[in-house]
């Protein structure tokens, strides 16, 4: 598996669900570009790098409670707090503090990778088994 970096850690496309992994290839080119804007630039892309992770966390939570995954509130809570944090982040920079989101941008691809790796991981396990349950199941 690559990282971000060329590392060892996640590949993107490694999880094997398209609803899954595209998001996940969008906010991994998101973060590569952060930490080399300048200010102005950066205000406007951690902007939309935070509202492109509110709309696929939704997303995302969508797809558990169709299938009603029953790890939804630890995953929900994840996503809740990195959001919070997010959202402080982007008031601080709005003020024209741009050291929280400047370490937000840090930040968020360590989390991201482990996030994939561990609570998307058995997600993308649990949405592949509601697919071939439901299409084994007669109609």
């Amino acid at each position: 598996m690559t990282s971000l970096d060329g590392t060892l850690g996640y590949q993107p496309g490694s999880l094997g669900i398209a609803a899954l992994d595209e998001p996940h290839r969008t906010l991994l080119r998101q973060f590569a570009i952060l930490p080399a804007l300048d200010d102005e630039r950066f205000q406007h892309a951690f902007g939309a790098l935070c509202d492109t992770i509110g709309r696929d966390f939704r997303e995302e939570e969508d797809m558990m409670e169709a299938i009603d995954f029953p790890g939804l509130a630890a995953h929900r809570e994840q996503h809740a707090r990195v959001l919070a944090g997010l959202h402080h982040s982007q008031a601080a920079l709005l003020h024209g503090d741009y050291g929280p989101a400047r370490r937000a941008a840090v930040l968020l691809p360590d989390w991201f990778e482990l996030h994939i790796s561990t609570m998307d991981a058995v997600l993308a396990m649990a949405l592949a088994w509601h697919e071939a349950r439901t299409a084994a199941t007669p109609a």
